[in-house]
């Protein structure tokens, strides 16, 4: 049952949602929390194992409602990997402002 493949006609602001809630993440997020932890800026370090934590403690009906591709964590985690502690925040504040039902939809850093 592992290698079934399902296809659902809905719209792609919804794709992310549906599939987080179906199997539990999404081929963006995956691959995001895969990467290793990076050693350097300290700062960068910091923020990945917070966001890592957050991720390991929030509840799965929290996670699983996010309507964007990646998930605002895992964006946040690749913003700051690709711009820095500083740049990063910035970009997470901007996409956080941006997560409302009504828009969704792959969106990466």
């Amino acid at each position: 049952m592992e290698n079934d493949i399902y296809e659902f006609d809905v719209d792609e602001k919804l794709r992310p949602s549906i599939e987080r809630k179906l199997t539990g993440t999404t081929k963006t997020d995956a691959k995001i929390a895969a990467l290793e932890l990076p050693t350097k800026p300290l700062m960068v370090k910091w923020a990945v194992l917070f966001l890592r934590l957050y991720r390991r403690i929030v509840p799965g009906n929290v996670r699983n409602r996010c309507v964007f591709e990646p998930s605002c964590s895992h964006y946040s985690e690749a913003a700051f990997r690709k711009y820095g502690f500083l740049g990063g925040g910035i970009k997470t504040i901007k996409r956080l402002n941006r997560c409302k039902p009504s828009n969704g939809g792959v969106d990466l850093p």
